[in-house]
């Protein structure tokens, strides 16, 4: 019987994988060998292994064969993981994408979705590895939203808490206002787009003097909680200790002096927002500013957003830049190259938002496994 000259690599392939299946040459059980374990880094249900994970895979597939030949008693444990927010935002545009909208579903018709979206796509990657060849051992699959894996989960949480290692507290996030949801410094792209830069005036109290402001956002100003000065800057040293007046919410704020501000960018005095700006959250901290939240979780204006309450953010930006422009406080706008972040999952425009949230203390955590590690050497 005479071979064929063309490898085909489908027969060769399947036949081999198919066998290695039968024998359960992937399977293992606990015995008196020493244990080699590899848990997959579980991929996300949002669609397709790519060839990141084949890279991945393929190092973790020589890695536990070569173990099993140096006859440990190997064991690379499969799954996927359910990447609630990722898979939410893949389930919600093909929803849209079929003339459903999600906020029209009760919770439970759309974990409906969820889950066939789930089942569908995380099949296929199950079956990708396996074509792959990789050799996991498939009677130990897992997903991340089975009971037990949920169970491990709050038990660790609460273990970790218990221990001062899990703590809360407000900090600045990526807020997407389409998915609702905090992102990883990551998941943000940055993308230069052109934008305006506006002059804006601002009343010293009891006084008929001014004081001239540039912003990109002017939605915000409705949240500004101080008019900010370099402390060397000689054109304003004058205003130290006194205030000015926002427009259109017309209250009090203090003009207060910090280092940070660049003279040359703008006019030198800097508006700050600490809700909405890492760099003014800080300046607040230190000078012990009211903090003025003036957007919803969708970034609407929220009821500090005064008459444009209930209106997205860019549309009130326009609207206030008209408003504005008619009282005369709008002096003039210049064209500027603004760096924007955006949503790697939605595509929206990212808000820097205060939020309460759960943070790991990872130095304490990585020097108590340290020591672990030297006493077992």
């Amino acid at each position: 019987m005479s071979a064929s000259q063309k490898y085909d690599s489908q027969k060769v392939e399947d036949k081999w994988y198919n066998y290695w299946m039968e024998q359960g040459y992937f399977h293992s059980e606990v015995d008196e060998r020493t244990p080699y374990t590899i848990v997959i880094p579980p991929p996300n249900v949002t669609g397709v292994l790519h060839m990141g994970h084949m890279l991945n895979n393929t190092i973790q597939d020589v890695l536990i064969r070569r173990a099993r030949l140096k006859g440990f008693n190997a064991c690379w444990v499969p799954g996927t993981d359910h990447a609630s927010i990722a898979t939410e935002a893949k389930v919600v545009a093909k929803l849209k994408e079929e003339g459903i909208n999600k906020n029209d579903l009760s919770r439970e018709e759309f974990l409906e979705h969820a889950w066939d979206w789930t089942h569908k796509h995380g099949g296929i990657i199950l079956e990708q590895l396996k074509k792959l060849g990789a050799s996991c051992d498939w009677e130990r699959t897992k997903f991340t939203m089975d009971e037990d894996m949920s169970a491990s989960v709050i038990k660790v949480f609460v273990d970790l808490y218990e221990k001062g290692l899990i703590y809360r507290g407000y900090r600045m996030v990526n807020w997407d206002p389409e998915a609702k949801t905090t992102l990883s410094d990551e998941e943000v792209i940055y993308q230069e787009k052109q934008g305006n830069l506006y002059y804006l005036t601002y009343k010293i109290e009891n006084s008929e003097e001014t004081v001239t402001i540039a912003t990109t956002r002017p939605e915000t100003i409705l949240g500004d909680t101080a008019i900010c000065i370099n402390p060397n800057d000689d054109r304003f040293s004058h205003l130290k200790g006194k205030k000015a007046i926002v427009p259109l919410a017309n209250r009090a704020i203090p003009i207060i002096e910090d280092n940070y501000v660049d003279v040359e960018f703008g006019t030198g005095c800097l508006k700050v927002t600490p809700a909405h700006d890492i760099n003014d959250k800080e300046i607040g901290e230190r000078h012990n500013l009211e903090v003025i939240d003036i957007f919803n979780d969708d970034a609407t204006l929220n009821e500090f957003g005064l008459h444009y309450q209930g209106k997205d953010r860019f549309v009130a930006r326009k609207e206030i830049v008209k408003e504005l422009e008619s009282l005369g406080i709008l002096i003039k706008t210049e064209t500027h190259i603004n760096k924007i972040g955006t949503s790697e999952r939605t595509g929206a425009v990212i808000e820097p938002k205060l939020s309460d949230q759960w943070f790991l203390k990872m130095k304490e955590l990585a020097q108590r496994l340290w020591m672990r590690c030297l006493i077992k050497m």
